[in-house]
């Protein structure tokens, strides 16, 4: 089986293979924005 044969992709995308959903990647970018704040706040005041 080949790379470019369709067959062993059938029900699968990029959500369900072996990356992350664009929702958890949207919740670690929020995450870190508040992590980054709060830092700030924290350390330079």
């Amino acid at each position: 089986m080949s790379a470019t044969d369709t067959h062993h992709r059938v029900g699968q995308d990029v959500n369900t293979v072996d990356q992350l959903s664009s929702v958890v990647i949207l919740g670690l970018a929020i995450a870190g924005g508040i992590a980054v704040v709060v830092l700030d706040l924290l350390l330079i005041g």
